[in-house]
């Protein structure tokens, strides 16, 4: 039973986020003191060229900051979008659900730990659009350094990892060794 409620998590959480964004328009741009300075600082994505989107953080009471090609976009893929998830963290979630056999969301997690904008999580689901029983998801907490993978009917694996939180300023170009399935 832990299984397939795992299982159903992880689909149901990509397709939820999919069909909010298919009700409403993506969210672009979103107002939040994730700093805890008791202003809201925006949030903006901006689409990029090259296939990627940045995500600009304003009203930060200093400098803006920006965190490269924290969105991906582009050929077989559709606008990333911005959330909170409940503990009042940012989102930035990347679709590529429009084309092709596997699709599959990624979802970053921004937070404000020790006074910078830092990823700290990552989720990533996929699935097969023609054969249900064939689907993935992993979910990192970069922080706590653990997170949990599952392929397929297999039960839900934890497993640890080395990624740090890394600032959103420096994400896309440091190199990350994802453990097996998480990307």
């Amino acid at each position: 039973m832990r299984i397939i409620l795992s299982i159903m998590a992880a689909l149901l959480t990509g397709a939820a986020v999919a069909q909010e964004a298919a009700e409403d328009p993506p969210l672009r741009e979103l107002s939040h003191d994730l700093n805890g300075d008791g202003r809201a600082e925006v949030f903006t994505l901006i689409e990029q060229d090259a296939g990627s989107t940045d995500l600009r953080v304003s009203g930060t009471g200093g400098l803006d900051v920006t965190g490269p090609a924290l969105g991906t976009s582009g050929e077989g893929a559709q606008a990333p979008i911005l959330a909170l998830d409940g503990q009042g963290r940012v989102q930035v979630t990347s679709f590529h659900d429009a084309e092709g056999q596997t699709r599959w969301t990624v979802t970053l997690t921004i937070d404000f730990p020790d006074g910078s904008y830092r990823v700290a999580g990552y989720r990533f689901v996929w699935w097969d659009q023609y054969d249900p029983t064939i689907f993935g998801f992993c979910d990192l907490d970069l922080r706590a350094g653990t997170g949990t993978i599952q392929q397929g009917a297999e039960r839900t694996h934890r497993i640890d990892t080395e990624i740090p939180t890394l600032p959103i300023t420096l994400w896309a170009e440091t190199d990350k060794i994802f453990p097996v399935d998480c990307s």
